[in-house]
């Protein structure tokens, strides 16, 4: 029997060892993955996509340099465009004609001209030119290297213009990102962080499951269904610590709105933007206190006191008290305080609460979103919009929830402990 026990109390060290280990890698990993999230939320903000002048002029400018590309002089538009050049022609010609009789008018020597001109210039022989002179530059403007020049000439005039309409913005920030990235330009900064992001997720929800099936096991290992014993006790409430912490440190919800897509058609051309994050939060309950008490109204600040004293507070005294209940230190046993956080703070704690808060956080986020793109998308149908609400509950969320419901067992062993001691 003791070397049963002595198995058992091997086991569970190497579990709890594994549970350190494993709880150390979630929380530093889970720092650098919220960073990265905040960074890909921050370089595809709407501020720099739809929102703003700057990318609607690159798009802009996409589509009237492609139509120029595509403008070609065929045969069955040739002769309106010879038409019309006569008549710009024989205009030009008579308006010539019009501007040198009015400044000859006024002067002898420019009445000389006027004669000299009348008499050795005909300008109805000029105008019977005129469709000779208009299929000349038609058909100099049909030649290939002439369209070529010439829509090489149009091109950097509708640049110089695009580039006159300018929007000022800070790209501070967005630059910080892509150099931070290793990357030279955005595309290739949001390229590689949606590259990094989706693995590091995939790799902390592999780890939270672990961590929370190396604390079960380490809790069914220390006889929690019977009396647990001293070096049992003492390395579940080491693992509680650790959950909590955890729990604490980690995000629990991310809330994301985005536009996957939203695009229409201009003159033949798809106008598109893609991926706009609206809105991005990944917020543990440690990121929301702090959040709260920075801002200036009290409400917000009693607020933020109040879910740490819940969430933080309370849980780590009732560890503590415990530990003291468990081992009668300074007979702590018969001492209030320590009963009623041992045996009675369950009622008061607000764990519970605070995960049915969370998850109805989560539905209302998700519901509100839908909402909102839905009168969207009727409002405005000529335009295509696919909206993503990405709103998912993150590993803080679930390691929080494991260290509730294991708080909660432990907290029937002591009681029942005790309960034996007193029945004895």
């Amino acid at each position: 029997m003791k070397l049963l026990n002595a198995l058992r109390v091997v086991i569970s060290i190497v579990l709890f060892c594994a549970i350190a280990k494993t709880t150390y890698s979630i929380c530093t990993q889970s720092a650098v993955l919220q960073h990265h999230k905040y960074d890909e939320a921050n370089l595809n903000h709407m501020k720099y996509g739809i929102f703003n002048v700057n990318a609607w002029k690159e798009k802009m400018a996409a589509i009237v340099v492609s139509e120029i590309e595509e403008f070609q002089i065929d045969p069955r538009n040739k002769s309106d465009l010879s038409s019309h050049v006569q008549g710009q022609l024989s205009a030009l010609i008579e308006k010539l004609d019009q501007q040198i009789k009015e400044n000859n008018k006024n002067s002898t020597k420019g009445w000389i001209k006027q004669k000299l001109i009348n008499t050795f210039v005909d300008i109805d022989d000029i105008k019977k030119n005129v469709p000779e002179y208009a299929e000349t530059i038609v058909q100099e403007m049909t030649d290939k290297d002439s369209q070529k020049k010439l829509k090489q000439v149009i091109k950097e005039r509708v640049r110089k213009y695009l580039d006159e309409t300018f929007e000022p913005q800070d790209m501070s920030e967005v630059n910080s990102i892509i150099k931070h990235s290793g990357q030279t330009t955005k595309e290739g900064a949001s390229e590689f962080l949606a590259k990094t992001v989706q693995p590091t997720v995939n790799e902390l929800f592999r780890l939270t499951w672990i961590l929370l099936g190396l604390s079960a096991l380490l809790f069914i290992c220390s006889g929690v269904f019977k009396r647990i014993p001293t070096a049992h006790f003492l390395l579940c409430s080491a693992t509680l610590m650790l959950l909590l912490y955890a729990g604490v440190t980690c995000p629990m919800i991310d809330m994301v709105a985005k536009i996957a897509n939203f695009n229409f058609m201009l003159f033949g051309h798809k106008v598109e933007f893609t991926n706009q994050i609206v809105y991005f939060q990944s917020k543990s309950i440690l990121d929301v206190f702090w959040v709260l008490m920075d801002d200036p109204a009290v409400p917000m600040k009693l607020v933020g006191v109040l879910m740490i004293l819940f969430s933080v507070v309370f849980p780590v005294i009732k560890i503590i008290t415990s530990f003291l209940y468990y081992f009668n230190v300074a007979r702590s046993q018969e001492r209030s305080i320590v009963r009623f956080f041992v045996l009675k703070s369950g009622k008061w704690s607000m764990t519970d609460v605070q995960v049915v808060a969370i998850l109805m956080a989560y539905i209302g986020f998700n519901g509100m979103v839908s909402t909102q793109f839905d009168i969207i998308r009727a409002t405005i149908p000529q335009f295509e919009l696919i909206s993503n609400n990405d709103t998912t509950l993150q590993i803080g969320f679930y390691i929080f929830l494991a260290y509730v419901l294991l708080a909660m067992l432990l907290s029937m062993v002591i009681e029942r402990k005790d309960t034996s001691v007193k029945g004895t």
